[in-house]
């Protein structure tokens, strides 16, 4: 409320204009001197480029050994580990391959399923008035499938 209140007022609003001019001035050749990013280009350069926005695992750098399962128990210097290091169940962000996908798997347990049935197949569609007009515009459809 009082910024309005010096906003009308003449001389508040002359000393906020000489503020305001001051201050773009002094800002502007800010402006010129900061030219730089700390992004790296990306146009294409005769020069090879050393650094890069994002690290690339080598054995060098420890990405890799956090990630590397260690031997636990009293079985000394035995791995019981019986998948190998260079499997595809390493991180995927790590090695950079993509997302492997074995075939469908299902998603849903089985009790997850009962219970959809329980709120969505027949039986609960012919209980309720809502259900048997959703039975019955499927039906209309000719929809080979009345409900899930």
């Amino acid at each position: 409320m009082r910024s309005f209140a010096l906003a009308a007022l003449p001389r508040a609003r002359g000393a906020s204009r000489n503020v305001l001019t001051t201050a773009s001035a002094s800002i502007q050749p800010l402006s010129v001197r900061r030219a730089f990013s700390s992004l790296p280009t990306l146009r294409p350069t005769i020069q090879a480029s050393t650094s890069s926005v994002f690290r690339s695992p080598n054995p060098n750098n420890g990405l890799l050994q956090s990630f590397a399962p260690q031997p636990t128990g009293a079985t000394g210097g035995v791995t019981l580990d019986l998948v190998p290091k260079t499997s595809l169940t390493a991180h995927p962000s790590l090695s950079g391959a993509a997302q492997v996908r074995f075939g469908p798997r299902p998603t849903m347990a089985r009790s997850s399923r009962l219970v959809r049935k329980r709120r969505h197949g027949f039986l609960s569609r012919v209980r309720t008035h809502n259900g048997r007009k959703t039975l019955q515009r499927r039906k209309e459809k000719k929809r080979s499938v009345l409900s899930q």
